[in-house]
Formats: structure tokens, sequence, C-alpha cells
């Protein structure tokens, strides 16, 4: 890993992520990861939809495990939901819990870093955060994001020289 890179070197750019308004539904957001996950294919798969409001400010994330809470719903009921069936969760409740907004279900963001700061800045706030993605801002605007699976590849690159 070059000591030279810095966050911008890493970064997934905005137009190349995933990302929707907070009144899109959770539908709206499967299909958005879908469709990034078929044109990034080979590149990088989303796990997550970042959320703005009308003015393209930055609301939140909505991951996977996210959307998966919203449209569950009350399905699974009890600790593991053990006495339903698959066809359970995916019957006609799972169509209502889709019209969810993407804004009842997302997560804050706790921190971000800026398109100049050292990779292992990012590093330490993922850590210290227990986050896996932090946006990325250049004048005060998302520019991108960074993740730590792409911080990884360069740690293990930089190991197994």
């Amino acid at each position: 890993m070059s000591y030279e890179k810095i966050v911008k070197d890493l970064m997934i750019p905005l137009e190349d992520y995933p990302h929707v308004p907070y009144w899109f539904t959770l539908n709206q957001a499967v299909i958005m990861v879908r469709e990034a996950a078929i044109k990034f294919e080979g590149s990088f798969e989303p796990r997550a939809v970042l959320v703005f409001d009308e003015k393209y400010g930055l609301l939140g994330i909505l991951t996977l495990k996210d959307i998966v809470r919203g449209l569950e719903g009350d399905i699974l009921g009890g600790p593991g939901g053990a006495a339903l069936s698959w066809k359970d969760l995916v019957g006609p409740e799972l169509t209502k819990q889709a019209q969810k907004q993407v804004s009842e279900v997302m997560s804050p963001f706790k921190v971000t870093v800026a398109l100049n700061d050292p990779l292992v800045k990012a590093l330490s706030l993922m850590l210290q955060e227990n986050v896996e993605r932090i946006p990325v801002l250049e004048d005060n605007k998302v520019a991108g994001l960074i993740r730590l699976a792409d911080l990884f590849k360069e740690i293990s690159g930089a190991l197994l020289l």
C-alpha cells in the first residue's frame, strides 16, 4: 500500500454508487441495488444505498440489513422465526412492507472524511465507529464513498507483496 494514497484514490464516486431520495420505497431501493449489482458486476457489489434529501444533502445510508429488517416488519415474530416458512416471509406481507419509505429504516452516518484525507484516517474512523463505509466530502458535498473492503484490499496487497 502506497503511503501517499489518499481517500480519493480508493473512493467509489457518487455517480457510481446507488443512491435514492428519502421518499423512495424499500421496493425502489431494492431495484436500485439490483441494477447497480448488474451494472458493476465484477468491479464491486453494492451492499448499501445512500439516502439524500431534496437538496442532495446526505441523510443516511440504507444497508442490505436495514432493507431486510424493514421488509420483514413483524413477519418473523419471535426468536429466529422458527415457526415460519420461507413462503410466510415472501408472501403478501412482503409486498406491503416494501412500500415503507427508506427514511423509516435507514441509518444516519456517524462520520465523514474529506477527499484528500489519508487512507489511514478513513480506516481509523471505520474501526472507531464500527462502520464499513464512510461518505467522502468535497466542499461539504458528497463526492463518493470509501469502503472497508477496498481498504482491506490495499492492506492485503501490501501484506502479500
